[in-house]
C-alpha cells in the first residue's frame, strides 16, 4: 500500500484526542465514529493499493523510404496490426513513420491505427528523427519500448544519439530487418566531372560502376537529350571505372546522364542512372518565350542581345539556370503551369533571376497572372476596379458537389472547400451592379443563391461558402438547364455560365449540344472549368461544352489552382482588363534610369492591359488617358528584377510604335535592363563549391595578401531545392562560419533527386549564384555493403537493451514490469459515508446499540430531578384502572430532553 498525500495522517493526533476528550453516548456511536474518521483520514491521504503489471507503450517506428522494398509497406502494416492485437488492459500503442522527415501516424491516445498517410519511396531515411519522435511519445513515468521496422539505412543525423537517449530512460529499441536483396545489383556508385567549366573547355568525366560478378553491359553518356558516346563494356567484378570526354559549350547549365543497360534482372534498377551537372562560366543568354509569328526574337539578335527560343521551355530549376533573365511575350500562364511559375518566382526573388511580362489578350490578368505566384512579383496590380467598368455582367456559377469533391486537397481543405473559395472570388471581382447567382449539383441542381444584383446581398459571401459536398455524381445536363434558365431573366447583355465539374466523373450529358445551340440564340456563353487533366475519361465532354458554348476550357489537376482560374474568365467575360483602343504615351524620368536614354516623341500603342502602379514600382511610360496607366513599370523583387510592358510587343495592338524607327532600341533597351550586369564580387574573394558525399561545399576565399577586410556583415547563403516534378522550391537560408581566417564556409546537405541552386551574399559587396548540382540520384538507392543495415540496427538495439524481433506479438511480454497503482480513495470515501449515515442512525434510534449498557462520563455531575407532584386521580375504565403501571427507566439524557419539551410548551401557551 502507499500513500499519494501522506501529509493528512498528521490529523490522526488531534482526531483521537478530540475523540478522548469528548466521548461518545455508547461504544457502538464512538466505534462508529472511529471508522468514519479513519476512512476519510485514509482517503484524504491517497491511500493505494500497489500491483506488479506489465502494462506500458510500444511505438512501432516503420521505414516508409525509397530504399526498402515493394512489398514494404503491406509488412508493416500487418506488424503493427498484429502489435495492437496482443495488447491488454491499459496498454497503448503508438506508430510514427519516417522518410526525408518524421511523421506522428497515431498517438499512443488515439484509436486503432488504419493505414499510414505518409506515402512511400520518400527520399531520405530519418531514423534518428522517427526514434526521437517516437521516445517523445512515451511519458516518463510509463514503461515503453520502441519497435522500428526498417533495413537499416539511415540519412541526416546519426540515429546513435538518439538510441543513447533512450537508454538514459530505460527504453528498449528492438528492430525488425526488412531489406530488398541487392545480391545481383550493378549500380554506378560515383560520377567524378569538374562542377564549373570555362566555354569551349574540355573536361573529363569518370563514371565509377560496380558490379557484383563479371558481366557485359551497354554504357551511355548523353547531354540532354543528345547521345555523346555509347557501347558495350566488360566489366570486372568489383569496381569499374571508364571515363569520358566532353567540350563546353556557351554558359549556362550541362545536364548528363549516365545510364547503364544491363541483361537480365536487377534488383535496384534505379541505381543503373546516374545524373550530374556542369557549369559554364560567362555571360548567359536571355530566354525568350513568345509566339511562333512574333518578330521580338529577330530583333532583339539583330540588336546584339544573346537569347534563346527553345520550342518547349523547361520550367525546372536546373533548366532556368542556363538563363540571365526570362521575357514572357503575351504567353497565358497555362503555359508554364502552377509549379513552373512557381520555381520562376523563386528564381527570382532568391537566386537574383529577372523577369519581363508583356501585355496582349493573353497576358497579364486575361492570361491568367492575377492570383498566380508571379502576381506578387509584378510592379503592377491587375484587379478589376468597379470605376473602370463600362459594362455589367451576369454569371451563374454551377459548381459541382458530389462526393469526389469531399477529398482532400491540400493543407487541410476539401476540394469543395477551395471551390467555394473559387466562387467567392468571383464575386470579389464583380461590382455592385452586377448579377451573380450560384447553383451545387450533384445527381440535381440545387440553387444556393438566385441570380440578382450583387449591391445589398450581405449573405452572399455565406452562402457561398456554405456549400459541401454530397455524394454522387454532377448530373450535366442539370446543371447547364438551371443556369441558363436563370439568366434567360438576366438584365445584361453579357450572360456567362462558369461551370466546374471533375473531368472523371460528369456524368448525364442528355441533350447539352440542343440546350447549348439555344444558349448561344440567348447570348449566354459557357467556360468549363475541369478539376483532373485532359486526359480524363469525361475530359472530352466537356471539351465539347466548352466549344459549344462560346468560352474557354481549363483543366487542373491542383485544387488549390481554382481561384486563379475562376478569376482569370471572369476578367475575361467583363472585357475591362485590356482596354483595345488607340491611346498616347508619355515618358517620366525613371524611362532615363531604365533605358539609359530618354526616348522622345515615342507614338501611340494600339491597346494595353489596364493595371495599376503597386507602391514602390517606377512607371517609366504611362498612357495619356483617363486612367493614367503604367505602360513601362519595373522594381526590385527580391534579389532580381521584374520589368511589365502592359503593350503588345508584335500584334494587333501594337498600334503605332510597329512603325516608329527607334523600335527595336526601345525594346531592346527594356530587355537589357531586366537582364542586368553579372553581378560579381570583388577580386580579392573567390567562391567555390564542391560535392562529397552527399554534400556541397561552399567556400569564400579571401586573399591573404588583401588590404582590408571588406566583411562587414557574416555572408549568407541562399539555397533553392527543386524537384524534377515541378513545385515550389524549397528554400533554406544559412549564414556562413569563419573557418580559417582567410575562408569561410557552410556545407549544404543534398538529397533525393533535386536540383540545388545556391547564392551568396556577401553584405556590401555583392551577391553571385553558384552553378546548380544534384546528387547521381536518391542516396536510398545507393549500394550498400551487405549487412551495414542490420548492424546499425543491432547497434542501436545493443545500445538500449533491446533485440531482433521476429515475433512482434512477443513484445508486450518483455515491457519492464511495473507496480501499477489502483487508487482506493473513492471506495473509502463511499465507505465512509456509509458509516456516517450508520452513526447518526445509531444517535436517534440506537440501532445497533439497544443492548450496550449506558456510557457513564465521569466529571459531569446528573441532572437534578425535582419531587413529582401528586398525579390527579381520574376515573378510568376498568380493564385500564386493572393495569399496573410500568417502571420508567429514565437516562439523563432522556430526562434533559423531556424538561425541553415542556419549557417550549410554556412559552407557545
Amino acid at each position: 500500500m502507499t500513500f499519494s498525500d501522506p501529509i493528512w495522517l498528521l490529523l490522526a493526533l488531534p482526531l483521537a484526542a478530540a475523540l478522548w476528550l469528548w466521548p461518545a453516548v455508547s461504544r457502538t456511536v464512538m466505534v462508529l465514529r472511529v471508522i468514519l474518521l479513519a476512512l476519510v483520514l485514509l482517503a484524504l491521504a491517497g491511500l493505494a493499493l500497489q500491483l506488479p503489471g506489465r502494462e506500458g507503450v510500444v511505438v512501432v517506428v516503420a521505414d516508409r523510404s525509397r530504399s526498402m522494398p515493394q512489398t514494404a509497406g503491406a509488412n508493416e502494416r500487418e506488424i503493427v496490426k498484429t502489435i495492437e492485437s496482443k495488447r491488454r488492459g491499459e496498454s497503448r500503442t503508438g506508430v510514427v513513420s519516417f522518410g526525408r522527415a518524421a511523421e506522428i501516424e497515431l498517438l499512443p491516445e488515439g484509436a486503432r491505427f488504419g493505414d499510414f498517410r505518409m506515402r512511400e519511396a520518400e527520399d531520405g531515411s530519418n531514423l534518428h528523427d522517427g526514434m526521437q519522435t517516437a521516445l517523445s511519445m512515451i511519458p516518463r513515468d510509463v514503461p515503453g519500448r520502441i519497435v522500428v521496422i526498417s533495413d537499416g539505412r539511415w540519412t541526416g543525423r546519426d540515429p546513435s544519439a538518439a538510441a543513447l537517449r533512450a537508454a538514459a530512460r530505460d527504453v528498449a529499441i528492438d528492430y525488425r530487418v526488412v531489406t530488398r536483396s541487392s545480391a545481383a545489383d550493378v549500380a554506378v556508385e560515383r560520377v567524378d566531372a569538374p562542377t564549373v567549366v570555362s566555354p569551349a573547355e574540355s573536361f573529363v568525366i569518370a563514371a565509377t560502376i560496380d558490379a557484383p560478378h563479371e558481366t557485359t553491359v551497354t554504357i551511355a553518356l548523353k547531354r540532354g537529350a543528345t547521345t555523346i558516346a555509347s557501347g558495350e563494356h566488360h566489366l570486372v567484378a568489383g569496381t569499374n571505372r571508364i571515363a569520358f570526354r566532353d567540350r563546353a559549350s556557351a554558359a549556362g547549365t550541362l545536364a548528363y546522364t549516365v545510364d547503364v543497360g544491363v541483361t537480365g534482372d536487377d534488383p535496384v534498377p534505379e541505381n543503373n542512372r546516374a545524373r550530374f551537372l556542369v557549369g559554364v562560366n560567362g555571360p548567359k543568354p536571355v530566354l525568350v518565350v513568345s509566339g511562333s509569328s512574333s518578330h521580338l526574337p529577330a530583333l532583339l539578335r539583330s540588336s546584339g542581345v544573346d537569347i534563346a527560343t527553345p520550342a518547349q521551355p523547361d520550367w525546372s530549376l536546373d533548366a532556368i539556370s542556363n538563363y540571365s533573365a526570362v521575357v514572357l511575350e503575351n504567353i497565358p500562364s497555362q503555359g508554364l503551369g502552377v509549379g513552373g511559375m512557381q520555381t520562376l518566382a523563386s528564381w527570382v526573388t532568391e537566386s537574383g533571376g529577372a523577369l519581363m511580362l508583356t501585355g496582349g489578350k493573353s497576358s497579364f490578368a486575361a492570361g491568367g497572372y492575377f492570383k498566380s505566384p508571379l502576381d506578387p512579383l509584378l510592379p503592377v496590380s491587375m484587379e478589376l476596379r468597379r470605376e473602370h467598368r463600362k459594362l455589367d455582367i451576369s454569371i451563374v456559377i454551377a459548381m459541382d458537389r458530389s462526393g469526389s469533391m469531399g477529398m482532400e486537397a491540400s493543407n487541410g481543405r476539401t476540394k469543395m472547400e477551395l471551390a467555394d473559395l473559387a466562387a467567392a472570388q468571383v464575386l470579389d471581382l464583380l461590382s455592385p451592379h452586377d448579377e451573380l447567382g450560384v447553383v451545387a449539383v450533384d445527381s440535381s441542381a440545387h440553387i444556393i443563391a438566385d441570380l440578382d444584383p450583387i449591391e445589398g446581398r450581405t449573405d452572399l459571401r455565406s452562402r457561398i461558402m456554405s456549400v459541401q459536398s454530397a455524394g454522387g455524381g454532377i448530373f450535366i445536363y442539370e446543371a447547364l438547364s438551371t443556369a441558363s434558365k436563370m439568366l434567360l431573366t438576366a438584365r445584361s447583355s453579357t450572360r456567362h455560365i462558369i461551370l466546374f465539374a471533375d473531368a472523371a466523373d460528369s456524368e448525364e450529358p442528355g441533350m447539352y449540344r440542343e440546350l447549348l445551340a439555344q444558349c448561344a440564340k440567348a447570348n449566354i456563353t459557357v467556360t468549363v472549368i475541369g478539376l483532373g487533366t485532359p486526359k480524363d475519361s469525361d475530359a472530352e465532354l466537356l471539351r465539347d461544352i466548352a466549344a459549344r458554348g462560346g468560352g474557354r476550357i481549363f483543366f487542373t489537376e491542383d485544387a488549390n489552382d481554382l481561384p486563379r482560374l475562376f478569376a482569370q474568365d471572369t476578367f475575361i467575360v467583363a472585357r475591362s482588363a485590356f482596354v483595345d483602343e488607340p491611346v498616347a504615351q508619355r515618358t517620366s524620368g525613371s524611362l532615363l534610369t531604365i533605358a539609359g536614354r530618354q526616348f522622345s516623341g515615342i507614338p501611340s500603342i494600339g491597346g494595353y492591359n489596364l493595371t495599376y502602379l503597386k507602391n514602390g514600382a517606377s512607371a517609366a511610360v504611362l498612357t495619356d488617358d483617363e486612367h493614367h496607366a503604367p505602360v513601362v513599370a519595373a522594381w526590385q523583387a527580391g534579389s532580381g528584377r521584374v520589368l511589365a510592358y502592359t503593350g503588345e510587343i508584335d500584334g494587333a495592338y501594337t498600334g503605332a510604335l510597329a512603325k516608329w524607327p527607334a523600335t527595336g532600341d526601345y525594346y531592346t533597351s527594356l530587355v537589357r535592363w531586366t537582364a542586368g550586369a553579372r553581378s560579381q564580387l570583388s577580386q580579392d574573394m573567390l567562391v567555390t563549391q564542391r560535392v562529397e558525399n552527399g554534400v556541397c561545399d561552399i567556400s569564400l576565399q579571401l586573399d591573404p595578401e588583401r588590404s582590408s577586410t571588406n566583411i562587414t556583415r557574416t555572408p549568407r547563403v541562399t539555397t533553392l531545392a527543386g524537384m524534377p516534378g515541378g513545385g515550389a522550391p524549397a528554400i533554406t537560408r544559412a549564414e556562413m562560419t569563419w573557418r580559417t581566417p582567410d575562408e569561410l564556409g557552410i556545407e549544404v546537405p543534398l538529397d533525393g533527386s533535386a536540383t540545388f541552386l545556391s547564392s551568396v551574399d556577401v553584405p556590401g559587396v555583392g551577391r553571385v549564384t553558384l552553378p546548380p548540382v544534384a546528387l547521381p540520384y536518391s542516396p536510398e538507392l545507393a549500394p550498400a555493403a551487405p549487412g551495414e543495415g542490420r548492424a546499425a540496427l543491432e547497434r542501436i538495439a545493443r545500445a538500449t537493451g533491446g533485440k531482433e524481433r521476429i515475433n512482434v506479438a512477443d513484445v508486450w511480454r518483455d515491457l519492464p514490469v511495473r507496480r501499477h497503482s489502483i487508487p482506493l480513495r473513492t471506495f473509502l470515501l463511499l465507505a465512509a459515508v456509509i458509516a456516517l449515515l450508520a452513526e447518526v442512525m445509531e444517535r436517534r434510534m440506537r440501532v445497533f446499540g439497544a443492548w450496550t449498557p449506558v456510557v457513564r462520563v465521569s466529571g459531569v455531575r446528573p441532572v437534578e430531578r425535582r419531587p413529582l407532584r401528586a398525579p390527579v386521580i381520574r376515573e378510568k375504565p376498568a380493564a385500564e384502572a386493572a393495569a399496573a403501571p410500568q417502571e420508567t427507566i429514565e437516562s439523563p439524557l432522556v430526562d434533559a430532553l423531556e424538561r425541553a419539551g415542556k419549557r417550549a410548551k410554556r412559552k407557545t401557551t
